[in-house]
């Protein structure tokens, strides 16, 4: 048997996740703890600067094996109270991990290794609520971190330190500010990034262009460092007459004291081990196989934490080195242009489904970027460790070396913004289904073993034809038909409409409580669900809440990569329209999208589905947003729905007189389907008598978790649930999607563990 250690590892590995997967961990419960002020002990095991140099940055530490001595309950004022009882099944006995920023009063920074007593703030890592949207509460738990304290103050510290890893600490702080010195602020940021694994501070500009382009793995510490600094110890070293295992030995310690350095991360872990393991080979006189070295790289890493299998960077790191493994042999050309470029599509080809459920788009133009982007990385990395071990005693020779670090910086740059200009160069694909990536996996693997067992190469056009058919699985659209989506936007209003034409429409998109909603929660959504051209943007009135994220996404426009095709505003008296309203529409104009004005008994029609307006009329006058709210009736195949904006008060009234008259004369006088309810569920809006004519089925609630003015009112609640309507609220729920299925309507909510209010 061929790679007998490899298939070993790899069944290992699987072993490893499907059991996480059948018999998962329980889940600490944390929630009792936000928020409150406690005391805590533990041992500092990782610490990092966060913000930019010279800008007030905070020391954040990690705190490991972490003790609750006590705590200040805001509902108890100054008295202290005495955390639970220890038991075998209380989570609280001791707290892996966690993260502290500490206070800026804090006198004297601790060091690593240390023992200490803190006091702080418990704040809760945020929990997605959305598809598509970055979970950090799984991410941290992934990471084996528990929660955050804010403004901690170090109340006593131990005297024993790691003295080791301390001293590497300062190394990487010096050698972080020999670079602040060498280069300009951006490039400096980048450099850091590339060479000490520092990424807190990175320009954000930089890294949303290398995010987009596909070449943020530069920014990472792999194995093209770990081979270059390593690989290139070890052979100097050999040169130099060193015997082969001091030689290894000096290596490997260097390296690993490297990753230790820069925070070592999957990627980094993953070389370090692959890199030790060429050197055991070496050691040993038995030939280095790549394919059994990173297997068993995989099964180390997974025996430890086996949810490292959903981390994105795990899988990038471990796709593109397979993919040079397994489909290079099978791409690879004859001359060395070929070969080169068949590396970069290999390595395309192997993570592209990481991308597609990652980012949810792949942008085209990266596989040609990369190719030019790469092999300059070593010189990048060459040059910029010459500055950074030269910058402190010859400032002006490193600044000079850096010159060519800034040249080719700067035409990274260049051929990202390039690469976006490129017309349809990212493909927004969606999130594929779990059968398309394990079939376009299979496929790919498939065509490998061919070449590999029958040892015949395969014609380049029957080649060409098995991937082509693999991306078509990949790609297929599997997800259509009509679908109504109301997305968990905190304090705020965003609703997705998807017709039976599969042409999209978004109703409102803002938020009062949550920061850059389109950026974190919206746009991930849309392209999450492979959108990315809106047919229309309904704004229903000018409050932040409601159309704040819809001005983001109007002053970046076109760079967040969605299409808009029209903004449609309600039609209100110039009076009427406040400063937001008259900069939407200007934003607008500026974009070249045109802005429609909507008022009662106007209609869209997109095939089967029709949207019509029940407010306001033409030219209404009010001064109070609320009033002249968007309300819209929307109709498919004997489905209703009625989104209702903040609608309240006498806007409210008149509507509803309206759509009496309108419902009865078109024929809309079943039971409603659904319904948005109004300005939050606020007791002020969705009066009893239009609850009582309408009875939705379903009734949709759209706040904040624990927001100030108290949505949704129990008196409204009660007005619902007398209706026999099925309540579903973003705090309980996160997004709430409903389907029409034939004569069916499906109901999926994004949060599993709870429960429809009502019957």
């Amino acid at each position: 048997m061929k790679r007998p250690l490899c298939l070993i590892c790899l069944l290992f590995s699987a072993i490893i996740v499907l059991h996480a997967k059948m018999m998962p961990s329980p889940v600490p419960d944390f929630r009792d703890l936000d928020g409150r002020q406690l005391l805590l002990e533990g041992q500092i095991c990782r610490k990092e600067y966060k913000g930019q140099a010279g800008s007030g940055r905070t020391l954040v530490i990690y705190v490991k094996s972490v003790h609750i001595l006590s705590g200040f309950g805001e509902e108890s004022g100054d008295s202290q109270y005495s955390v639970r009882n220890p038991s075998e099944n209380n989570p609280m006995d001791e707290i892996e991990n966690i993260i502290c920023y500490l206070d800026e009063g804090n006198l004297s920074e601790p060091k690593l290794g240390a023992v200490v007593r803190l006091e702080g703030k418990v704040r809760l890592f945020a929990e997605a609520g959305n598809p598509g949207e970055f979970d950090m509460g799984k991410y941290y738990r992934m990471m084996k971190i528990s929660f955050r304290l804010d403004k901690a103050r170090i109340m006593a510290v131990g005297r024993e330190a790691w003295h080791f890893r301390e001293g590497l600490f300062e190394l990487k702080e010096y050698w972080a500010k020999v670079l602040e010195d060498v280069f300009p602020p951006k490039e400096a940021s980048i450099m850091k990034a590339m060479l000490l694994g520092e990424r807190n501070g990175l320009d954000e500009g930089t890294k949303k262009l290398y995010q987009q382009s596909s070449i943020i793995h530069i920014l990472s510490i792999s194995g093209l460092h770990i081979s270059m600094i390593g690989m290139g110890l070890y052979r100097w070293l050999r040169k130099r007459g060193m015997g082969l295992k001091p030689a290894a030995l000096a290596s490997a310690a260097m390296i690993y004291s490297y990753g230790l350095m820069t925070g070592m991360s999957i990627s980094a872990a993953r070389a370090i081990l692959m890199f030790t393991l060429h050197l055991l080979a070496d050691m040993a006189g038995r030939t280095y196989d790549m394919m059994t070295a990173l297997s068993l790289a995989a099964a180390l890493l997974l025996a430890g934490q086996p949810a490292y299998v959903e981390h994105s960077g795990f899988l990038f790191s471990f796709g593109a080195v397979a993919s040079i493994g397994v489909l290079l042999p099978v791409l690879r050309g004859d001359s060395k242009i070929q070969r080169i470029f068949a590396a970069g599509l290999a390595v395309a080809l192997g993570t592209l489904p990481v991308h597609l459920i990652t980012y949810y788009q792949f942008p085209l133009y990266s596989i040609v970027l990369n190719l030019a982007v790469i092999p300059l990385m070593t010189a990048v990395m060459g040059a910029g460790l010459c500055c950074m071990l030269t910058g402190a005693a010859l400032p002006g020779i490193a600044r000079g070396i850096g010159m060519v670090d800034r040249g080719i910086l700067w035409f990274y740059e260049q051929c990202c913004l390039l690469g976006g200009k490129v017309p349809s160069g990212v493909l927004v694909s969606g999130r594929p289904g779990n059968w398309q990536i394990i079939s376009y996996l299979l496929l790919l693997a498939m065509l490998a073993a061919y070449e590999y067992f029958i040892k015949r190469r395969m014609p380049p056009f029957w080649k060409a034809q098995w991937i082509l058919a693999a991306l078509c699985i990949l790609f297929l659209r599997a997800e259509n038909g009509f679908q109504v989506a109301m997305l968990d936007v905190g304090q705020g209003d965003c609703i997705h409409i998807r017709s039976g034409e599969g042409k999209n429409y978004l109703i409102d998109g803002g938020s009062s409580t949550k920061k850059d909603v389109m950026e974190y929660q919206i746009l991930p959504y849309l392209k999450y669900k492979g959108v990315d051209c809106l047919e229309a943007v309904f704004i229903t009135h000018s409050d932040d809440d409601h159309c704040g994220g819809i001005m983001d996404l109007l002053e970046e426009y076109p760079s967040l990569g969605m299409k808009v095709k029209h903004i449609i505003l309600p039609d209100i008296g110039r009076k009427s329209a406040d400063d937001k309203y008259r900069e939407i529409e200007e934003l607008a104009e500026q974009r070249g999208i045109q802005v429609l004005y909507m008022s009662r008994g106007q209609r869209i029609e997109d095939g089967e589905m029709e949207i019509s307006c029940l407010h306001p009329y033409a030219g209404y006058e009010t001064q109070e947003a609320n009033e002249y709210s968007l309300v819209l009736l929307l109709s498919y195949q004997g489905f209703t729905g009625l989104f209702t904006g903040d609608v309240e008060g006498a806007g409210e009234d008149m509507m509803w007189e309206y759509a009496q008259e309108y419902m009865g004369k078109y024929g809309e006088t079943g039971r409603l389907t659904l319904l948005k309810v109004a300005h939050h569920g606020s007791n002020y809006s969705t009066g009893e008598e239009m609850l009582d004519k309408l009875l939705p089925r379903i009734a949709l609630i759209s706040c904040g978790e624990n927001n100030r003015y108290g949505h949704p009112h129990e008196e409204l609640l009660e007005r619902l649930e007398r209706t026999g309507s099925r309540i579903y609220d973003t705090p309980g729920y996160g997004a709430v999607t409903v389907e029409k299925k034939g004569r069916r309507v499906e109901m999926e909510t994004f949060r599993y563990n709870a429960r429809p209010s009502g019957p």
